[in-house]
């Protein structure tokens, strides 16, 4: 009889600062699957999910699917939201029967309405599901907040090794081949945690560029021999949870002496990135300047102007109209490309119809604390409601709920898309799709903090990070942090070396 190995997925990355509560039809919207349907409808996503399942089909043996949850980062999941998903957790695999591991793949920065460390709870949910001694291997994004409560619940933790993260898939195969070789009756892996005391803008944690990439380079170093994995955890600085903080977690073999050599080596790499810690800094560039800075006509392709502080994918509600006023403002002659989620403009674009001229306003429809609305005149040139399917490299293949959308054009060189859920930006698709290709613009607006640097890679001829506060921001002083450990870099200057 062949390893039966259990893959379940339940993603979503939680912004405390953002005032709208997550719920069941944000994962709804986005793909809430189960059993059979959800290694379907993943197959050939670059996917944890859908690595793991090719994986464990390769070596031979059979997956088992049990759920696949994804939603868009947003605020803090409701109790009823987050209580079904656990249940279709531990009620599939209860109804899957006896299996040989489990690969359970995580955002690991997901915050539930009495539940800080939401995930940690789903890891043990899921071992009291399943028949003792029954290996656990969990997979978490870059960004996740690792607790040791999850490390204990865990047999063995891996995360994403890039950013922008492109390794979905990957990390889903690897999280499988330690499903494998635990189930195989060797030593069981086991991961060792080392975190420091600090906050790091997510603009300064690409893996391409100092300080991340020397500790990338450490820890493939370090990789080899009792040493599985190791990986490298910055955490998403918008979350405002107990235990937050920079973490390093190195998985091993289970063999003899193996635990304290992985101890040893999460150390000395949570040491460096401590070290190297004024090296995280990052310097965005007000709007009207960074506006006056582009050329038009240029032919080199967009000047991406950078909104990350009002990032979806960072949990903020992307209903800033901020760069949307300064463009009107400051960039008359300029092709520009745009977005907001209004709902209640995108019913007005609706009602008037293809070809009609609207006037409305946008903006701060959910969350008015960092700008207000701004008018909006134009024609309605497309109308539509159909998902994005993903082209770039992060997620590629998968299917994203824009709801309904609709594009303005100013008449002035400004074209905004306004949607009902957020546009993933990050991927020139969330343009294509609505018949913008932003090949042809001065500048492109991007709601993302780093991951459009894989979506855009070739097509634009620079980008401008701008100076803004919102739920996403890089200045952290902006956000008042209330139960996150202090002292912490860089919310607490006087922070003294020792902390390491």
């Amino acid at each position: 009889m062949p390893v039966r190995i259990a893959v379940a997925s339940l993603i979503q990355e939680t912004n405390t600062f953002s005032p709208q509560p997550s719920t069941l039809d944000d994962f709804r919207a986005q793909g809430l699957w189960l059993g059979a349907e959800a290694m379907d409808r993943s197959a050939g996503t670059n996917t944890e999910f859908a690595g793991a399942v090719e994986r464990i089909g390769e070596a031979g043996a059979r997956p088992v699917p049990i759920m696949r949850a994804w939603a868009m980062s947003g605020g803090v999941l409701d109790r009823p939201g987050f209580a079904t998903l656990r249940g279709l957790l531990t009620d599939g695999l209860a109804a899957a029967g006896p299996v040989d591991a489990l690969v359970l793949c995580l955002h690991g920065a997901l915050v539930a309405d009495g539940a800080a460390a939401a995930d940690a709870v789903l890891v043990e949910a899921a071992r009291a599901a399943l028949a003792p001694g029954v290996p656990v291997i969990v997979t978490h994004d870059l960004h996740a907040n690792v607790t040791r409560r999850i490390v204990r619940a865990a047999d063995a933790l891996i995360g994403f090794h890039t950013y922008p993260h492109v390794d979905q898939g990957e990390t889903g195969r690897r999280g499988a081949d330690l499903a494998l070789r635990a189930a195989d009756g060797g030593p069981m892996p086991g991961t060792a945690l080392a975190k420091r005391p600090m906050l790091v803008p997510a603009e300064s944690q690409a893996l391409a560029d100092p300080p991340m990439a020397r500790l990338r380079a450490l820890a493939d170093a370090a990789t080899g021999g009792p040493i599985l994995d190791v990986s490298l955890f910055p955490v998403q600085p918008w979350l405002d949870v107990p235990e937050l903080g920079f973490a390093v977690t190195v998985t091993h073999t289970g063999a003899p002496g193996a635990a304290a050599a992985a101890e040893a080596v999460a150390d000395r790499i949570a040491g460096a990135a401590w070290d190297g810690r004024a090296g995280f800094s990052v310097q965005p560039v007000p709007v009207a300047e960074a506006i006056r800075r582009i050329r038009p006509g240029t032919g080199l392709g967009p000047v991406l102007l950078v909104q990350s502080a009002d990032s979806p994918t960072a949990g903020a509600t992307a209903d800033s109209a901020a760069v949307i006023a300064a463009l009107r403002e400051h960039g008359r002659g300029l092709r520009a490309y745009a977005t907001v989620v209004d709902a209640p403009a995108v019913a007005a674009c609706f009602a008037a119809g293809p070809g009609a001229t609207v006037g409305t306003v946008v903006g701060a429809t959910l969350d008015p604390r960092w700008s207000g609305p701004t008018p909006l005149s134009g024609t309605v040139r497309r109308l539509g409601a159909e998902p994005v399917i993903l082209t770039g490299d992060s997620m590629t293949g998968q299917a994203i709920s824009m709801g309904r959308w609709a594009t303005v054009d100013t008449g002035e060189g400004l074209v905004v898309l306004v949607t009902e859920r957020p546009a993933p930006t990050f991927d020139p698709a969330g343009y294509r799709h609505a018949g913008l290709e932003p090949a042809d613009a001065d500048t492109v607006v991007v709601r993302s903090a780093t991951m459009y640097r894989a979506g855009f890679r070739g097509i634009h001829a620079g980008a401008i990070l701008l100076d803004l506060p919102g739920a996403s921001t890089p200045r952290l002083d902006y956000l008042e942090f209330r139960h996150a450990p202090r002292p912490l870099h860089p919310l607490d200057p006087t922070l003294a070396e020792g902390s390491r």
